[in-house]
């Protein structure tokens, strides 16, 4: 009777200690997300869990959308605001739960019997008793450690996909800009090219061109009011795509942008070192380390526990037909003979390989691609240089010199409009040129885990210069229409 009582305290007093445990904390891991993503970036975050906080966000959301956006307030209302950022909050929650789910012993079973004697005058057989797997309470550490690794590998998961929002929106940012500067110089364009459709038919009237001639022009009007439609269709389709990104519907999709793209900054960061940060930084990598861990450590609990079958202990009580009772402890261990897990450790042993080759190539990738994007920007600084002191002055002065050619009646006016076509042509291309910089530099800054080279103190990208001047205007645009 003693034994009986100590044993049922054990069970009773374990099952006490696994409820004790069961409460999953609501921001479960949340806060680490916030911790890893600020040694990166410095935006605020919020899990909206229909709290009183998901009120101050929407206060928040609304004071920023009161001024024009830049890059940084629009990727702040996308990482406060955005549906699929929060859905993958819930990652978080629920691999807590797993990581609860770990620490929890089975329930114990409690199960009874009773016999009818075949002979009148005997009584009832009554049997009772309860069991418990004892192999699931010595497994629980290694479980819980097990579930640990992998909850380190889905907090990762998640704070990678916070910078890889704030890359795709700092991306549809400068396209959206990009866009309505090119639907805006598209604009000019159009009217340009009206103006001379207009000319073109007064000379025609005058007889002065030929039926070919005003056909050609008017071509060329026709095709720039369809590159105009254009132009509108890929800024409507882009700001929409941004919309989507900051999770904004109804008044709130009529934000304002600046009139154009910031400037390139005079110099540019040091890019000597990318690689090595880039794979210090990447919390991709690092996720797919954990993974990697992970399979190790299941591996080797594998290992380790192949001889060991389920093992269950408990203890009954029976009553026999003379009223006697009888009590003492139960026993049943799985004998290992036949199946010592050999598939299972196989099959460890093959993910692990692949595991491991995966974070190679990972590796390898990355390494790679902030390569190429390092060049890349390098490349485009060079172009966008080459179009400002080399392609629009060599524009310009054409322009001027047909324009010259044209008033001492030396060359025809659509001379002159071919020249100015291939002016707003270049235009165009030096717009494209900036847009496509900043496109690049945002893939770099991901590429790189969310960091940027010299700016490893502030936590981000330093906000563009939103005033500067790109030396492509409308103004400029409509002085060389004239």
């Amino acid at each position: 009777m003693k034994f009986k009582r100590r044993f049922l305290g054990l069970l009773f007093g374990l099952a006490l200690i696994a409820a004790g445990c069961a409460q999953v904390p609501k921001e479960a891991g949340f806060n680490d997300v916030k911790g890893l993503v600020g040694q990166l970036v410095d935006y605020r975050l919020q899990w909206n869990q229909e709290t009183e906080a998901d009120r101050e966000v929407e206060e928040a959301v609304a004071e920023l959308l009161k001024s024009e956006l830049t890059p940084e307030t629009a990727v702040q209302i996308a990482l406060l605001n955005n549906p699929n950022l929060q859905a993958a909050y819930e990652d978080l929650g629920i691999t807590q739960a797993d990581v609860v789910e770990a620490g929890l012993l089975e329930n114990p079973v409690i199960f009874g019997q009773v016999r009818y004697p075949n002979k009148s005058g005997e009584y009832n057989n009554y049997e009772f008793g309860i069991t418990q797997n004892f192999l699931d309470i010595l497994m629980q550490p290694a479980r819980k450690k097990l579930s640990a690794i992998r909850f380190e590998q889905i907090k990762l998961q998640v704070a990678d996909k916070v910078i890889q929002m704030v890359a795709e929106v700092r991306k549809s940012y400068f396209t959206v800009l990009g866009a309505r500067q090119i639907r805006d110089l598209r604009n000019e364009i159009t009217l340009a090219a009206g103006n001379s459709f207009e000319l073109a038919r007064r000379l025609h009237s005058a007889g002065n061109i030929s039926d070919l001639e005003l056909a050609t022009e008017k071509a060329h009007f026709e095709q720039s009011r369809l590159e105009l439609a254009n132009s509108e269709t890929a800024l409507l389709d882009e700001r929409e795509h941004l919309t989507r990104l900051m999770g904004l519907w109804g008044s709130q999709t009529g934000w304002r942008l600046p009139e154009q793209l910031p400037d390139i900054p005079k110099d540019e960061m040091p890019l000597e070192h990318v690689e090595s940060m880039a794979i210090e930084n990447r919390l991709d990598l690092a996720a797919e380390r954990k993974a990697t861990e992970a399979l190790a450590q299941a591996l080797g609990i594998t290992i380790d526990w192949r001889w060991v079958g389920q093992i269950e202990v408990g203890i009954s009580r029976e009553r026999e037909t003379d009223r006697t009772w009888v009590t003492g402890p139960d026993l049943a261990i799985e004998l290992p003979i036949f199946n010592q897990r050999q598939a299972d450790i196989a099959r460890l042993e093959a993910q692990l390989r692949r595991s491991q080759s995966r974070l190679t190539a990972q590796a390898v990738d990355i390494r790679s691609e902030v390569r190429s994007l390092r060049n890349r920007l390098i490349m485009q600084r060079n172009i966008i240089d080459h179009y400002r002191h080399t392609v629009l002055p060599l524009r310009e002065q054409i322009v001027d010199l047909t324009l010259k050619n044209y008033n001492y009646m030396l060359t025809g006016a659509f001379d002159l409009i071919m020249a100015k076509q291939q002016e707003f042509e270049a235009y165009q291309k030096s717009l494209e040129s900036i847009r496509d910089y900043w496109i690049i530099r945002a893939d770099l800054q991901r590429s790189l885990g969310g960091r940027l080279p010299g700016h490893m103190h502030s936590g981000h990208d330093s906000e563009p210069d939103m005033t500067t001047q790109n030396k492509i205007t409308k103004q400029d645009v409509r002085a060389h229409a004239k």
